[in-house]
């Protein structure tokens, strides 16, 4: 028999073998925890984080920012969907008819009542509509 050109005593490779056991093992625990902080993060987004990032939604957004009546926003309601994710629906109003940037325009000078149905999760808007009518977020007619 020739001799192994490379020979390692076998406490090293036990070693070895143990290192890619604990790698193994504290791989799948940073696994599994990753689940458990994700749903904690969204356990902790709560309702007045939701109300609050919707108002800031809402004043930045196109519809509002044009011509929106300071201190006519309300909460009507503030629904839970699932750990994290709101409804949260406002009403605002602005002086002219119409949605989004209407620079350029010719518009009808009246208070226009509008209804925003926002939907939120962990701080992030997925959806806003205005009056069942417009995309605020993609500054479109429904299904246009």
């Amino acid at each position: 028999m020739s001799e192994p050109l490379l020979s390692i005593p076998l406490q090293y490779i036990n070693a070895l073998n143990l290192d890619v056991k604990v790698g193994l093992i504290l791989s799948l625990i940073a696994i599994s925890i990753f689940p458990i902080l994700l749903l904690y993060s969204a356990m902790t987004y709560g309702e007045e984080a939701a109300v609050r990032d919707a108002v800031r939604f809402l004043k930045s957004s196109p519809t509002y920012r044009f011509d929106g009546i300071p201190d006519s926003i309300r909460v009507e309601s503030v629904e839970r969907l699932a750990p994290g994710r709101w409804r949260i629906i406002l009403h605002f109003e602005c002086r002219h008819s119409g949605y989004g940037d209407r620079s350029g325009l010719i518009l009808l000078q009246v208070i226009t009542p509008h209804r925003m149905e926002l939907i939120i999760e962990r701080g992030r808007v997925v959806e806003a509509v205005v009056d069942n009518l417009w995309d605020e977020l993609h500054q479109r007619p429904i299904g246009g």
